[in-house]
């Protein structure tokens, strides 16, 4: 099981990982739309820049920093990547 697919919740990646957006569980249509509109999408790669144990996770993607609150991001399914 060498390429194994590690999906995880958006939440539970450390700071500097590097994850490849997978698709939403259990998120409202507007919350999917709203993380759609800020480039968050099925496919697109994103990095984890800060995630403590509390607090809004930062990430990095298509060039712009965001933050996406815990309960949301916890709400984000993703595969890590391994580079």
């Amino acid at each position: 099981m060498e390429n194994a697919e590690i999906r995880v919740a958006l939440s539970d990646v450390s700071e500097g990982g590097k994850v490849k957006v997978v698709g939403f569980s259990n998120v409202g249509a507007g919350f999917t739309r709203r993380l759609q509109e800020m480039g968050v999408l099925p496919g697109e790669t994103v990095n984890i820049v800060r995630n403590a144990s509390y607090g809004p996770v930062e990430i990095r993607v298509k060039g712009s920093n965001l933050l996406i609150g815990r309960g949301i991001a916890r709400k984000v399914i993703v595969e890590v990547i391994d580079e």
